[in-house]
């Protein structure tokens, strides 16, 4: 099977099915738009909607009525995307910038911390050309 390239529509299209898979966790809900800079591509944007702990959407675009904008380097995004670096870690450590609602990443951090998440990251990853 050919991998998918980082941050193509070919990536979102297999990370929004993945996502869309995930269980239902009631309350997890969220517009989260990530910026990437320093890509080859030049700075990335896409909004991720989840719905009750699912991918609802995904897709490129800039959104300034997202709830919640994290923004990191094509580097660390490669790593959170590859499930190497924990999220949590990189915003306190400075290296994750973040603006918007605390309280709807708090909201998600059952999902991104869940078993399921994790898997589909491996899966993701293995299916990715980074």
């Amino acid at each position: 099977m050919a991998k998918v390239p980082f941050l193509s529509d070919a990536w979102l299209d297999l990370h929004r099915s993945l996502g869309a898979a995930l269980p239902e966790r009631s309350g997890a809900r969220a517009r989260v738009q990530h910026v990437v800079s320093g890509s080859p591509q030049g700075e990335v944007r896409y909004v991720h909607t989840v719905v009750d702990g699912r991918t609802a959407g995904l897709a490129f675009s800039a959104d300034d009525e997202a709830d919640v904008t994290f923004t990191n380097t094509y580097a660390d995004a490669q790593a959170l995307a590859r499930g190497e670096l924990d999220p949590s870690v990189l915003f306190m450590q400075g290296r994750t910038k973040m603006a918007g609602d605390m309280g709807k990443v708090l909201a998600l951090m059952p999902v991104i911390r869940s078993g399921e998440h994790r898997e589909l990251l491996e899966t993701l990853s293995e299916q990715t050309d980074y």
